[in-house]
């Protein structure tokens, strides 16, 4: 039987079947006894059964998969794994869950039962929970008997989406040891919104007449809609993307799990007993030491323990420099590793102060995900065009690294040649100085370009809102270009020229500044001007010309 173009388009998802009673049960158990690596290689050795596509595929209990999902971030199966049997759990939760992603996809898999939060459950006295148990059957939503599967899970620890992923963006500026394991499970989230969403859409489109109800049903309009900020929702939401580790981020997106940030204790007497022995040379190891007095030392390192749980990780250096400014440093200090915030090389060398280019794409991710539902659902979340002033309020003062990674096109991959024209042009409307035309045309043109945007300066004199502007206008020249929308022509070239000029002159103005307020100055002044020299490259060696598509 010949494939049809539909067909061909659709998921290689394989038909799916629950787990029989007896082995969900068998599972249960391995679970419930902290034998994680025998139940989840078991259930890998289920889901991995046949390799011809049209068989059926048996798919992980949800009580399963929100279990795998609490493993690859909790601190007993991470920075505080105690046994091998801990650690192997996080590899092997990983595969699992991308395995049955692939194989059987979200929807089937049940990744809307399994992914849900349920903090606030408990305080409403099942009333929920008795709605939902007429659509779902007990066996999808009874948990397993043990804690990491109730109350310390992440699905009842997390308050909603939003707050796991401002927790996450912070530990990618202050706990980088955290971050580690975050990272893992934001990334993994994002795969699974995305094809979620996909996939719905896809359902909706092979349904005719179909209205939005399954586009509805999709986890990330259910983060959207479930989250428990009320009006500030969608603030609330773009705050969390945008976290980075400063005092408002972390007072209001805090630690997801208690005590997560104590590190693992070590085992002193273990590594005594390493001490080699040799009676020749008068080296007896640990034979004549006193396990009392290790006792006591460990009672000590337990106080000291306890006392430094919720001390963050940039704290402790900063006790120990002997920098004569200590007590001047900065509350938001961002993290172990990064400089002093008023030195000009991290100030503008690189992204630090939002997580490094990894913690970058994910934000992006979250947000092209926001603008897919925007468009698709305005009614039901918000319309596009408020999503995108929202996205301007968050990205408009950002560091110069990390404004320039999230708008240029070829740094980060998420946001589609669309997308990223009309946020350039709904932050050069916000930017650009109040002399600039206005003008009725709605969507981005060479003439739109060349009247209002190019020959202009910001609103103000200062050097970062020009040099961003620069940055912008690059943007916009290269995505026209690639568009088959642009062509170099004198007046585009006049345009380019004047902006430069202007951008330059508009930032000269004399003022008091201290010593490092001006080498921060002069480092700013580098980017705007190696901004308009890539201007002036683009439309005089790189940009095709009108002279070209008349040949």
């Amino acid at each position: 039987m010949a494939v049809t173009a539909e067909e061909a388009t659709l998921p290689p998802y394989r038909p799916s079947r629950p787990l029989p009673f007896e082995l969900v049960q068998h599972i249960g158990i391995f679970f419930e006894e902290k034998l994680y690596t025998q139940a989840l290689n078991l259930l890998l050795n289920i889901i991995t059964t046949g390799t011809i596509h049209p068989t059926p595929v048996y798919v992980p209990s949800p009580q399963h998969l929100a279990l795998a999902v609490t493993f690859l971030v909790h601190p007993s199966t991470t920075t505080r794994a105690k046994t091998a049997e801990q650690e192997e759990a996080v590899n092997v939760s990983l595969r699992l869950l991308r395995l049955t992603n692939t194989l059987a996809g979200p929807v089937s898999a049940k990744f809307d039962t399994a992914f849900s939060f349920i903090h606030f459950q408990a305080s409403r006295h099942g009333r929920r929970r008795r709605a939902e148990a007429e659509h779902q059957p007990d066996d999808d939503t009874k948990p397993l008997n043990l804690d990491l599967a109730q109350s310390a899970s992440i699905w009842s620890r997390a308050e909603d989406f939003w707050h796991v992923v401002g927790w996450a963006f912070n530990c990618s500026v202050l706990h980088r040891e955290r971050w580690e394991k975050w990272q893992i499970w934001l990334e993994y989230m994002c795969e699974v919104l995305e094809d979620d969403w996909n996939e719905r859409k896809r359902m909706r489109d092979r349904t005719p007449n179909s209205d939005d109800k399954v586009l509805k049903d999709s986890l990330i309009f259910r983060y959207i809609t479930e989250t428990t900020a009320g009006h500030g929702r969608d603030r609330r939401m773009l705050r969390a993307i945008f976290a980075d580790g400063g005092s408002a981020s972390a007072n209001e997106f805090r630690e997801v799990f208690a005590h997560e940030l104590k590190k693992a204790k070590q085992d002193k007497n273990t590594k005594k007993r390493e001490v080699q022995v040799n009676i020749n040379e008068d080296q007896y190891g640990d034979y004549l030491t006193n396990d009392d007095d290790s006792s006591d030392n460990d009672n000590n390192d337990n106080k000291n323990d306890n006392k430094n749980d919720l001390d963050t990780a940039p704290k402790r250096p900063t006790r120990q420099s002997k920098r004569p400014r200590r007590g001047t440093r900065a509350k938001d200090t961002k993290s172990t590793d990064a400089a002093d915030p008023t030195s000009t090389v991290y100030a503008l060398s690189d992204v630090s102060s939002h997580g490094g280019f990894e913690s970058l794409a994910l934000r992006q991710r979250l947000l092209h995900l926001l603008s897919a539902v925007a468009e698709t659902l305005p009614k039901a979340f918000t319309p596009l065009e408020e999503l995108y002033y929202l996205f301007v309020e968050n990205i408009r003062h950002l560091p110069l690294p990390v404004f320039q990674a999230l708008v240029a096109p070829s740094v980060l991959p998420y946001f589609s040649a669309e997308e990223c024209t009309t946020l350039c042009e709904c932050l050069l409307f916000r930017i650009r100085e109040s002399a600039a035309p206005d003008t009725d045309e709605v969507y981005l043109s060479q003439t739109k370009l060349e009247e209002c945007f190019l020959p202009y300066a910001a609103s103000t004199n200062s050097v970062v809102d020009n040099t961003k502007m620069s940055i912008l206008l690059e943007t916009l020249l290269i995505l026209l270009a690639n568009s088959d929308m642009l062509r170099v022509t004198t007046e585009l070239q006049e345009a380019v020229e004047e902006g430069i000029q202007n951008r330059a002159f508009k930032v000269q103005t004399e003022t008091k500044k201290s010593v490092s307020a001006r080498k921060l100055e002069d480092a700013e002044w580098c980017w705007l001007l190696e901004s308009g020299e890539r201007l002036r490259f683009l439309v005089e060696e790189v940009l095709p010309r009108a002279d070209d598509l008349d040949e």
